[in-house]
Parts: structure tokens; C-alpha cells; sequence
């Protein structure tokens, strides 16, 4: 999935004439905290409020401001990118751009955590667990042969990486909710499994988790 397949349309941007206090009004209107900045059809860069609250007057125009910060994703990339630069930058939303540096469109966080569930199967009715390893004991094909050998199926898995250490955590979801032979099988194999939730309501409790973590730490 692309950044330029899930762009909003209801994401409105303002121009360089536009004055601040106009601005401002946009943002109360659509609550939202920054916005794109366009001049013509190229991609300025991105307006926040807070940079807006810091000047001495709202009735000069964004062009006043100088050069803004200019967070963004080519049309072709990744939604894993868009997501890596929404979270990198804090911002609301994630202009998208073509190759000429076009503005084309932004997607919002919604947008964005949408597609991101859609695409890792967080809707899978299924079971979810954690093991923990070295990072150069991880190979997936050796997990996934283990959980086939028991009739599972592993429909999606994310790797977490921590500084300075040399473990990691992998989270595999499952196509099943019975999950007791496939622990045995892992651990027998040598494997840590930390947690499992083999519930639909852990399940969704599990991802509501994470989404509020990745909320919090946004500050949306």
C-alpha cells in the first residue's frame, strides 16, 4: 500500500498569502494542529500552531515565517514510511509529494491507523505471541515451520528492537485461537514465548494497547 492510495481529501492546506490569524481559523475549523503549506502546486513545507502562537503578529502571511520544516513522503512510498514520519516528526498528518516535489495531498492519522490495521490483520480472530530471543536467533521461516507443523498459520509478525541490547521480541499473530500445542512446540524448540493472548477480547484489548500507546506517545 502507497502513501499516494491513501491520501485524505478532507485534509485542507493554506497558502503562502494566507495571514496567520486565517490560519489559525482553519486549524480551529478542522482541529488540527498543523497544516501544509502550498505556493502554487509545490509542497512548502508544514505550518503548527504553536510556531504561529510564538509570532509577534497573526495578520502577517505565512510566507513571513521563512523557511518552514517540510516533512513529507514521496507519492510512491510506503504507508510504513508515512507512518515512521508521522511518529518521527509528532505531526497530525503527513504530506505526500511526487517526484517534482508536487503536493498531491496529505494523510491523516486516522487515514493512516486504518490502513495500517487493515494491512497487519489486527482484525484477525485469531491468537497473539510474544517471544523473546537473541537477534541472531530470529528466523521467521524457522518460527513459521514450527507453528505449521502444529495446523497454524502465521498471518502477520513484527520484530522489536532494543537499545543497547541484544534481545529482541517478536510478536507473531495467529489464524487460531487454541494455541496450546503450538507453545509447547516453540518451547520445546528452544524458544521464550513471553505472552500470549489466545482470546478475541485479549485480542482486542492487545492492540487497543498498543494504538493508545502510539496515541500517547503523539500527543494527538
Amino acid at each position: 500500500m502507497t502513501a499516494e492510495e491513501i491520501i485524505d481529501s478532507s485534509v485542507p492546506y493554506v497558502t503562502t498569502k494566507y495571514t496567520l490569524s486565517r490560519v489559525l481559523s482553519f486549524m480551529d475549523t478542522f482541529k488540527i494542529s498543523h497544516m501544509p503549506v502550498v505556493e502554487g502546486d509545490k509542497y512548502i513545507g508544514l505550518v503548527s500552531e504553536d510556531e504561529i502562537y510564538d509570532r509577534d503578529s497573526f495578520e502577517e502571511p505565512v510566507s513571513g515565517m521563512g523557511v518552514l520544516p517540510a516533512p513529507h513522503v514521496l507519492s510512491s512510498q510506503h504507508i510504513f514510511d508515512a507512518l515512521a514520519v508521522a511518529v518521527r516528526f509528532n505531526i497530525p498528518v503527513v504530506p505526500v509529494i511526487d517526484a517534482d516535489h508536487k503536493y498531491l495531498g496529505s494523510i491523516s492519522l486516522q487515514i493512516l491507523m486504518s490502513s495500517m490495521a487493515k494491512i497487519t490483520n489486527v482484525e484477525a480472530k485469531g491468537a497473539v505471541l510474544i517471544l523473546e530471543m537473541g537477534v541472531h536467533d530470529y528466523s521467521l521461516s524457522e518460527i513459521a515451520r514450527i507453528v505449521e507443523s502444529e495446523n497454524g498459520r502465521i498471518l502477520a509478525s513484527y520484530v522489536t528492537e532494543y537499545e543497547d541490547s541484544i534481545k529482541i521480541d517478536v510478536t507473531i499473530v495467529l489464524n487460531q485461537t487454541e494455541i496450546s500445542p503450538v507453545v509447547k512446540s516453540l518451547e520445546r524448540y528452544g524458544y521464550k514465548v513471553n505472552a500470549f493472548f489466545s482470546g478475541v477480547n485479549m485480542m482486542d484489548d492487545f492492540y487497543r494497547d498498543r494504538y493508545d500507546l502510539l496515541m500517547n506517545y503523539m500527543k494527538i
